[in-house]
């Protein structure tokens, strides 16, 4: 399932709507991957977008760990857009500083 949501968030880089997100369902359906919980699907979709654009605001010290932290504990880039500086520091992995910078250039996404 991976490789077709990747797909899609490279398709729609700027977000999709309720007609994108069904053909999104019905791909994978064709693809043989079981979506009979779509709210199972749509978690990995919004995690994935989440982990994408926090890795392409290449701020140095947010590796990998840091990227899952975070997406672990907000889960959309809406969540982790309208956190405070508190919020992601309260993740043990990440210190202020670093979470300053993280809510900073997640605001200045449009």
């Amino acid at each position: 399932m991976d490789k077709h949501l990747d797909a899609f968030l490279d398709r729609h880089p700027t977000g999709w709507g309720h007609d994108e997100w069904l053909a999104l369902l019905d791909d994978l359906r064709r693809a043989g991957i079981d979506v009979g919980d779509a709210e199972v699907v749509g978690h990995a979709l919004e995690g994935r977008r989440l982990a994408r654009v926090l890795n392409d605001l290449s701020i140095k010290g947010l590796g990998a760990k840091r990227i899952e932290a975070i997406v672990d504990r907000f889960e959309t880039l809406w969540r982790a857009r309208h956190a405070q500086v508190e919020d992601v520091a309260a993740i043990r992995t990440v210190p202020a500083a670093l979470a300053a910078k993280v809510v900073e250039a997640l605001g200045s996404i449009q």
